[in-house]
């Protein structure tokens, strides 16, 4: 039988009362026999109730089977980094882990149930599509943990995912695109590029144009993947490839500044650091101009300017990078667009 008492801090105003005081926040430690083998151990734990469920779990389970929260996210974030999952999404299973590990505590995976990870979900105070992307997030974590058989069933998955009002994709219209490419006349000529500043900046608005890249993918452009009149598309987010021919002004833009191995990079430190520097440049490129400029509707133009030339579905998101079922319920509106102009050409044969 085991048996959990206070290690009182030498500062302890209750050393005096014995180890089985509790109420007090000094460290928990555990001692007894467990199978046959003597234990004596810290829990690295304070809270009373949450030393007893460990303890408990260790009895029904043994010491070996339980697994703690804190370990259980290390490794699930090890495989994410090991299968080369993108930055970005190994920094967003990290802050899940880090506000997890705040609200329960570095508790084991068995303690936590459904309704403790309904009250997690409560504490949320996100945008409903930030709050669907986490739950999924959290989900794939328990669903990890299942498959390791550290857990019998998913706690997370009687959460209910929020309502998502369709948003409505709005692409650059011609004459936005003209003001912005208007704008880099005006954008100032100097910093680490030096007279180059301007040619570079049009070098990246163009990518973004006629490439429909995420500007993550886009600043790692590099000479190798642009050769022979074509360019080489392969996303961080899911490391699809696809070769597409440049437009014939991106080429000679980019022929202009090239003179590294990427275009837009040094290749030093994180993309994530490079990512905010661009999106920067981006608004102070666009702070004169009556509307709001954002790398992704870039992206948005490419894709809604192919669906309205007949591109299929699949090869569209082929170049994006995307699967189709994506590229239908993004683009469903710009899909229903290329329909009624289907519908009116058979009819006006009737």
């Amino acid at each position: 039988m085991l048996t959990i008492f206070r290690r009182h801090l030498s500062d302890c105003k209750h050393r005096r009362k014995g180890r089985k005081h509790r109420d007090c926040g000094c460290p928990i430690a555990v001692e007894g026999k467990l199978d046959g083998v003597m234990v004596r151990r810290t829990l690295d734990r304070r809270d009373w109730q949450a030393a007893q469920k460990l303890v408990r779990e260790w009895e029904a389970y043994g010491v070996k089977e339980v697994v703690l929260l804190k370990d259980a996210y290390d490794r699930f974030i090890a495989q994410h980094e090991a299968n080369g999952s993108a930055d970005t999404t190994v920094g967003k299973h990290e802050r899940l882990r880090r506000r997890a590990i705040e609200f329960f505590g570095n508790v084991s995976l068995r303690s936590l149930t459904p309704d403790e990870v309904s009250k997690f979900r409560e504490s949320w105070d996100f945008a409903p599509l930030t709050t669907r992307n986490t739950i999924e997030r959290f989900r794939a974590f328990f669903n990890f943990c299942v498959a390791r058989e550290w857990l019998e069933k998913n706690p997370a998955k009687s959460l209910k995912l929020p309502k998502i009002d369709e948003i409505e994709v709005k692409p650059y219209t011609p004459g936005e695109l003209k003001q912005i490419l208007a704008a880099i006349e005006g954008y100032p000529n100097w910093g680490i590029y030096r007279t180059n500043t301007r040619e570079r900046v049009r070098a990246f608005m163009l990518t973004l144009r006629w490439t429909g890249m995420r500007i993550g993918d886009a600043i790692q452009l590099s000479r190798a993947k642009v050769s022979d009149g074509r360019i080489t598309l392969r996303t961080a987010k899911n490391g699809k490839r696809v070769s597409i021919p440049i437009h014939p002004e991106l080429d000679a833009a980019l022929k202009y500044i090239a003179n590294g191995e990427f275009y837009f990079w040094s290749g030093n430190g994180k993309i994530t650091s490079a990512v905010s520097d661009w999106h920067r440049t981006i608004e102070r490129l666009a702070k004169d101009l009556p509307f709001k400029v954002h790398a992704h509707r870039f992206r948005h133009t490419f894709a809604a300017e192919l669906i309205s030339a007949g591109t299929p579905i699949a090869q569209v998101a082929a170049i994006l990078g995307n699967t189709p079922s994506v590229v239908e319920k993004t683009y469903s509106q710009f899909i229903e667009q290329r329909q009624e102009a289907i519908n009116r050409a058979v009819m006006a044969t009737w």
